[in-house]
């Protein structure tokens, strides 16, 4: 995780995901921390998402238990969100309020 986490955000140590919950890079790895980074498909492998960067965010294990396996619409953070593919791709996605 913390690989992933440098090739997504570098040296910083604390990042806000796409719903604005806090992450810790000190957190990767330990489940029982508030602040715990996971990586989540955006279009889940169960509903035809790809296993390829382009689908995969890093977020707070609560968004990530809140997301599940919704897709396209869902709600996180008690706020919805929407995925749309990129134009011209077939499998990366963006996330945006709904």
């Amino acid at each position: 995780m913390v690989i992933f986490w440098n090739y997504c955000f570098g040296n910083k140590e604390d990042v806000y995901d796409y719903t604005g919950r806090l992450m810790k890079k000190s957190a990767c790895g330990n489940p029982k921390s508030s602040f715990q980074p996971t990586i989540d498909h955006i279009r889940p492998l169960s509903q035809g998402g790809s296993d390829v960067l382009e689908n995969i965010i890093v977020c707070h294990c609560d968004t990530n238990d809140e997301k599940a396996d919704d897709f396209p619409h869902w709600k996180a953070n008690g706020k919805r969100y929407k995925a749309q593919r990129v134009k011209g791709s077939r499998v990366a996605y963006e996330i945006y309020k709904d």
